[in-house]
């Protein structure tokens, strides 16, 4: 049984590894995503180590984790201005609705002020009302947009383009 105290926020240390993993691996069932990238070894080289790939914020309650937020630098060219974008953000089942996320991205907004940057931002999933009502109740504003990825073969095949 987690505690209702209040989140303690901070950066993650090679012993939250696993647990970290464990909430990435949640995450990624939740959006319905694959789960064998997300490793232990994984989590230590892109969210802890010194090279790390993306910053990370984990939320504590009662010595266990019970979420997580990743962001990095982001830049919008049409306004010149500098910003952070998050790229994930979790909170596990049990631990939601008491203020996990709200302190995660708290910690997100106050890294764009004490960096001098503009804006922060965000996607979510369409389907997912849940993330999207808690995001309106931050305040943020929501624009339809369609996402683009490429992988794998089709990514092979355009960086062989010459």
């Amino acid at each position: 049984m987690l505690s209702n105290a209040t989140p303690h926020i901070r950066p993650p240390t090679p012993a939250d590894a696993e647990a970290l993993g464990g909430l990435v691996r949640a995450l990624c069932v939740h959006q319905g995503d694959p789960t064998e990238h997300a490793t232990t070894e994984a989590v230590l080289r892109d969210m802890i180590s010194p090279g790390r790939a993306v910053d990370c914020l984990v939320a504590e309650e009662a010595g266990r984790l019970v979420g997580y937020v990743t962001f990095q630098s982001a830049y919008e060219a049409a306004h010149a201005a500098r910003g952070l974008y998050v790229c994930d953000l979790f909170v596990s089942d049990e631990a939601r609705g008491r203020g996990a996320g709200r302190r995660l991205l708290v910690a997100v907004a106050r890294e764009v002020e004490a960096r001098g940057l503009v804006y922060l931002w965000w996607v979510s999933k369409a389907w997912n009302s849940e993330a999207q009502a808690f995001y309106a109740g931050l305040g943020a504003m929501s624009e339809a947009v369609v996402a683009h990825a490429i992988h794998g073969e089709p990514l092979a095949r355009l960086i062989g383009e010459g």
